[in-house]
C-alpha cells in the first residue's frame, strides 16, 4: 500500500485522521472498493445518528422545562 506501520495500525483500528486515499487503496486491494459511497452515506453514519438522538433528547427536556417554568409564572401572576 506504500503506508507506514503506523498508519496501517490507525487505519486498521478506524482512526478518523487516516486519509480517504488511503482507506480507498486498502478496500481497492481488498475488492471492496464498490462499498466506497457507502462511507458518506448518513443512515451509515451511526455515530451521527446517536449525538442527533442526544441533542433531541435534551432539547425537548429543556423545551419541558421551560415550558413548566412559564406555566408556573403564569399561575403565580394569576393569584
Amino acid at each position: 500500500m506504500g503506508v507506514t506501520v503506523p498508519t496501517l495500525l490507525r487505519l486498521e483500528a478506524g482512526d478518523p485522521t487516516v486519509s480517504v486515499g488511503i482507506l480507498a487503496s486498502a478496500l481497492w486491494l481488498l475488492q471492496r472498493d464498490a462499498e466506497l459511497g457507502q462511507l458518506a452515506a448518513p443512515e451509515q453514519d451511526g455515530g451521527a445518528i446517536e449525538l442527533d438522538v442526544r441533542e433531541a433528547i435534551e432539547l425537548g427536556k429543556s423545551r419541558a422545562q421551560a415550558s413548566a417554568e412559564a406555566r408556573l409564572r403564569r399561575l403565580q401572576e394569576g393569584r
